[in-house]
């Protein structure tokens, strides 16, 4: 039985949530937070991320975050990934409330932050009484699951994780500083990260359990309906490679959240309910000079004005 046909939504790992028109939910993933140091994949975008919660915070949004929100594979303590990043912490704090009726923060463990599955005590004295699961299912105009998606790669899961894990805390972390890439990760390679794709997917069209539509994580990799990016881009231009088979169109039961850990940006999922309808938005966070104006370069470097701007890569168009 492969890794997808296994996988059914466990009832007491599971966060519930009811949607309504009112209900705005932000879906983000793959934050890995560490030390500080040079290994810390996290650290370039934390000025980023805190702002768009900021803006999630103010606009009244549920934050789901959807796994490897901690990098606990390089990183055997959680103390020093907090006090490194104390002030994301103090943020999500805000969307916290110890009813979980009422909390606006949804957290959900992927394999390199597996330790909370197991053991939640370091988190719930920051976060009072707070519970870690490893799904989340919205139950609304379609029934959403949303899960990290490690569940899907033979090689971060069970067996194969543990292996990988053990590989990155003991070697990884040290040839990272030297510039080598993690060669664990369906996010620095492709192939990897559509044999996940493609799981995911094939799971969504054809499961036993309700499911209509799946949001993850752990490729990196941002999916809008089945697509990515560079996929939607060849399709618009109608530019192919001759013999190089690619996805017939868009579909809408497969998303991925991308990551928090691209070079220059941040990107994610919106949920919102309209009309009886789940509405979805591929959002991007990233630094934009002069405030989304031409930059004038005639300017001396102390005069540019840098912006964070939230921008919609892909959404459903009426």
């Amino acid at each position: 039985m492969s890794t997808s046909e296994a996988f059914i939504i466990p009832d007491d790992k599971t966060k519930r949530l009811t949607c309504s028109t009112d209900t705005k939910i932000v879906v983000m993933s793959d934050m890995h937070r560490g030390d500080g140091t040079g290994s810390d994949d996290f650290a370039h975008n934390s000025l980023i991320f805190r702002c768009a919660l900021d803006y999630y915070l103010d606009k009244g949004f549920t934050y789901i975050e959807l796994g490897d929100a901690e990098e606990l594979w390089e990183n055997k303590a959680f103390d020093q990934i907090y006090i490194t990043h104390t002030s994301i912490y103090d943020k999500l704090k805000g969307f916290h409330d110890s009813n979980t009726d009422r909390t606006r923060y949804v957290k959900i463990w992927g394999n390199h932050d597996l330790d909370w599955k197991d053991d939640q005590a370091r988190l719930k004295r920051l976060f009072r009484d707070i519970e870690v699961y490893e799904c989340a299912v919205l139950d609304g105009p379609k029934r959403i699951l949303l899960l990290h998606g490690h569940q899907f790669d033979p090689t971060c899961h069970g067996t194969g994780g543990e292996f990988s894990k053990f590989v990155v805390r003991h070697l990884w972390q040290r040839l990272q500083r030297c510039g080598f890439r993690d060669p664990t990760r369906a996010a620095n390679n492709p192939g990897k990260s559509n044999e996940v794709d493609n799981r995911l997917y094939n799971w969504a069209k054809d499961n036993d359990q309700g499911v209509d539509v799946v949001i993850a994580g752990h490729t990196h990799r941002p999916v809008y309906e089945n697509l990515t990016l560079t996929e939607r881009r060849l399709k618009e231009s109608n530019i192919g490679t001759p013999g190089i088979k690619h996805k017939l169109g868009p579909d809408p039961v497969y998303y991925n959240t991308g990551s928090c850990v691209h070079p220059r940006c941040i990107t994610g999922i919106e949920i919102t309910f309209e009309n009886q309808e789940a509405g979805f938005r591929l959002i991007k966070w990233a630094f934009h000079a002069n405030a989304g104006s031409k930059l004038d370069v005639s300017k001396p470097p102390e005069e540019y004005n840098l912006a964070i701007k939230r921008s919609v890569l892909e959404q459903r168009k009426a």
